[in-house]
């Protein structure tokens, strides 16, 4: 495996339509995820909308593992998807995770090593920007990993 690219960059405020989930535990969420994503781009198509970018949202609690699923979306209302805003973010360790999710984790881990390793603190929850995501086996995806982070 390649060195993985990580930067220090702000995130854009981002609007999304969404669905939100929460699992018990880390390895459920591969399991809803996905569902979740295909529930809510229905709903965009059905009201005659696009579904614009896919992004996740992952945010750890003492609940487990809540989940925000959605894509960029500017349009109207749709029945039983709920608009979601992600606000900016001044700092954000972002790096690019190449293929399948299930090596996902081990590019999370270098995120929060360079995190660490540069006195940052992660604020709040993470994102993924799923960049390129239409095959089934996922070997051609590109995903950005977004922690926002707080400077030393």
């Amino acid at each position: 495996m390649s060195a993985m690219q990580i930067t220090e960059k702000p995130l854009p405020y981002v609007r999304l339509a969404a669905l939100t989930e929460t699992v018990a535990s880390q390895p459920e969420v591969a399991a809803v995820v996905g569902p979740l994503f295909d529930r809510v781009a229905d709903a965009i198509i059905a009201s005659g909308g696009e579904p614009g970018l896919p992004i996740a949202e992952y945010d750890m609690n003492k609940h487990g593992v809540r989940i925000t699923a959605g894509f960029v979306y500017d349009g109207p209302a749709v029945d039983g998807i709920v608009i979601v805003e992600l606000p900016a973010a001044d700092a954000a360790f972002t790096a690019t995770h190449l293929g399948t999710m299930e090596t996902i984790d081990d590019s999370w881990h270098a995120v929060n090593q360079a995190i660490v390793a540069n006195g940052s603190t992660a604020l709040g929850a993470c994102r993924e920007v799923y960049l390129q995501s239409e095959s089934e086996d996922q070997a051609d995806w590109v995903t950005e990993l977004q922690q926002p982070v707080a400077s030393s």
